[in-house]
């Protein structure tokens, strides 16, 4: 998990009881090396095993109710995929907001077509918390959407299409440090 600076956990249709089994053993992993663990929507699981903090959808639990439940220590993050989304974000207090998707990816065509890196440079300057940048990110396009204002990127694909997940998280940290 070097170079790694937090895992979301995101696991939609496993029930419950499963989730905290793989929540507990991702845990497990992460904590003896300071990486955060946030937990997709799920706030019961975020307090039953303390950890760092809950992600949520654009159309889930309100940051603000999801802030009453898990305090100010820990994180909130939110999924955006507009820029009224992203205002909203900021005015309700969420910590950090995920934006996309930026580039077409298969895994993100529900949400419509690509917002593409001129709207997310909008966003990212209109924005008082941190943008990480979503959708069809590879290494080579870590520079642009960081010129563009991401303060990051989050990604899928490109680390669970690999066969070397640990050598894909190398890259991507090199790719954020230049």
């Amino acid at each position: 998990m070097v170079g790694v600076p937090a895992i979301q956990l995101r696991e939609r249709d496993l029930p419950t009881g499963e989730l905290l089994s793989l929540a507990q053993e991702v845990h497990a992993l992460a904590a003896p090396r300071a990486v955060p663990l946030i937990v997709n929507d799920r706030v019961d699981l975020v307090l039953a095993l303390n950890l760092a903090g809950v992600h949520l959808r654009a159309n889930s639990l309100p940051v603000s109710a999801a802030r009453q439940l898990v305090g100010s220590d820990r994180l909130i993050g939110i999924s955006t995929h507009s820029v009224e989304e992203v205002r909203q974000a900021n005015d309700d207090g969420a910590d950090y907001i995920i934006f996309g998707p930026i580039f077409e990816t298969p895994s993100k065509r529900s949400f419509g077509a690509p917002l593409g890196v001129d709207l997310l440079a909008d966003v990212c300057r209109n924005s008082s918390i941190p943008i990480f940048a979503i959708g069809g990110i590879t290494c080579e396009r870590v520079r642009e959407v960081r010129q563009a204002g991401a303060y990051g990127v989050a990604v899928i694909g490109a680390l669970l299409a690999r066969d070397d997940i640990g050598a894909a998280v190398r890259e991507f940290t090199r790719a954020l440090e230049m």
